[in-house]
């Protein structure tokens, strides 16, 4: 999986981060919906639903309010005082009765004198079954003078079986007392909110449910638009990497022949110049021997074996660079001791050490190690480090130290030369790349030689690390390793 996403191009890298992040946003909002604002939602709903019972509350008052305004205007008549008086109770028994029809909803009205109905609006009926409201009639002659009362009976039944234009709401008045017919509807899952009500029904409590599937049904859309929304993006952005993916395919197949048509070529070209250039190397070693070459032509003849010297390295690093990228260089593991082959390298290289004197320190492993490696590419990278450390110094000293970290091998090489620019350090391992590429000091620099180095200790289970605090200051060069 890892090696799968090393291998991805940031293109790719990039994309599919935006697709995390958009699955990870919408997810979230969906949460943060679901969690928090479902609980805002449900305490509008809450606060919504109390204001609409508030308003219920004040239209059922008011309506019985003003069924007992009209008791009360009946009881100021004149002809009620007169028939009161008179006692002409067939008169009374016709105004009431047409009185309780214009008010309708079963009403029932009464007129009473000392504790004794003078008329009715209906001539049978229940007490128990009514709410009551009365007031006072005063004579038009005194208007302190109570000669009666009049009575409005409010059928109960009316107060049970209230209503509500939404269908997945429910009123009911819930009455001070234990009354038959007054029962607790039928809720479940729903939010519910009461009020206490006051004037002609002191003491009663009025109650509104909703449910909340219906309460939260604007959560249900937005999560709904959000779900498709995710889907929606999802869906653009995969269409988006596989229109990416099909040209990426192209391009490296295109690349791919490109690069093969390179390592064929360098191989090719690699291999056709060696063999000339090892014929000038041997007859140019074999006339700086003859005794028929003067001084002058055998300095001659050491230029052009150097040159050949160093465009035969320039070949052979291109033939392994060839062979890595195509990744047809084998391995030869075998055991071997770390400690005695670095020392065999320093021994090496002492000589020119000793040419530009500089000072030498080295602190290796006082033991044994043994690891399996490829001894021949393990030498490549430890001889690079060195000669690197010995060319680019001219002054100071060179440290070279072996220790054992975390399950690893550490080799460092510390010099004290030129050192390397801050921003010149990141592309230090990439292919003819030189750090210090017009410099008059700096001699036969291919730009091969730590890129080379590198890919072959990732070959052997190890990593190079270049550091240097500056131009100047010297370079750190690390071998990080362990065994195959």
């Amino acid at each position: 999986m890892i090696a799968s996403w090393r291998q991805l191009s940031d293109t790719y890298k990039i994309l599919i981060f935006m697709l995390f992040l958009i699955v990870l946003i919408q997810l979230s909002s969906l949460f943060y919906i679901w969690k928090f604002e479902s609980k805002v939602l449900l305490e509008r709903e809450r606060e919504s639903l109390n204001y609409q019972l508030d308003v219920d509350a004040k239209l059922l008052q008011s309506h019985l309010k003003s069924l007992n305004k009209e008791l009360e205007f009946l009881s100021t008549l004149e002809v009620i005082d007169d028939l009161l008086v008179n006692d002409i109770d067939k008169r009374i028994g016709v105004l009431l009765e047409k009185k309780s029809k214009d008010l309708a909803e079963g009403t029932i009205l009464l007129a009473m004198r000392d504790k004794k109905i003078v008329a009715s609006s209906v001539e049978h009926y229940k007490k128990e079954e009514f709410l009551a409201f009365k007031v006072p009639v005063f004579a038009s002659f005194d208007k302190y003078q109570q000669i009666g009362e009049l009575h409005l009976l409010y059928p109960f039944k009316n107060l049970m079986q209230l209503s509500v234009e939404n269908p997945h709401q429910q009123l009911w008045l819930k009455p001070p007392f234990s009354k038959e017919g007054f029962t607790l509807p039928k809720i479940k899952d729903s939010i519910v909110v009461s009020q206490r009500l006051t004037g002609v029904l002191e003491g009663w409590e009025l109650y509104l449910s909703y449910e909340e599937k219906y309460a939260l049904s604007i959560i249900k859309e937005i999560e709904t638009i959000l779900l498709w929304g995710s889907l929606f993006s999802l869906f653009s952005l995969l269409l988006v990497i596989w229109i990416l993916y099909q040209k990426q395919i192209d391009i490296l197949h295109h690349t791919q022949g490109v690069l093969e048509l390179k390592r064929t070529f360098l191989s090719t070209m690699s291999h056709e110049l060696r063999t000339p250039l090892g014929s000038i190397l041997n007859l140019t070693q074999h006339l700086m021997i003859s005794p028929k070459i003067s001084d002058s032509d055998v300095d001659m003849l050491k230029r052009i074996e150097n040159s050949s010297e160093h465009l035969l390295s320039m070949i052979n690093n291109l033939l392994q660079l060839s062979k890595l990228e195509s990744h047809t260089m084998s391995i030869q593991k075998e055991s071997v001791d770390v400690s005695m082959i670095i020392e065999e390298m320093i021994e090496m290289v002492e000589p020119l050490i000793d040419e530009k004197n500089l000072q030498l320190e080295k602190q290796l492993l006082n033991r044994e190690r043994t690891i399996i490696t490829d001894t021949h590419l393990f030498k490549q990278v430890v001889m690079n480090l060195l000669s690197n450390a010995i060319k680019y110094t001219e002054k100071g000293s060179i440290r070279i130290s072996l220790k054992e970290q975390k399950g690893q091998l550490l080799f460092t090489v510390v010099d004290t030369g030129i050192g390397i620019a801050k921003e010149k350090q990141e592309s230090l391992f990439s292919e003819f790349y030189q750090a210090h590429m017009g410099s008059r000091e700096i001699k036969h620099s291919t730009g091969l030689g730590l890129a080379l180095s590198q890919k072959v200790a990732e070959l052997i289970n190890g990593k190079i690390a270049i550091e240097s605090d500056g131009v100047g200051k010297g370079v750190k060069a690390t071998f990080i390793f362990s065994s195959l």
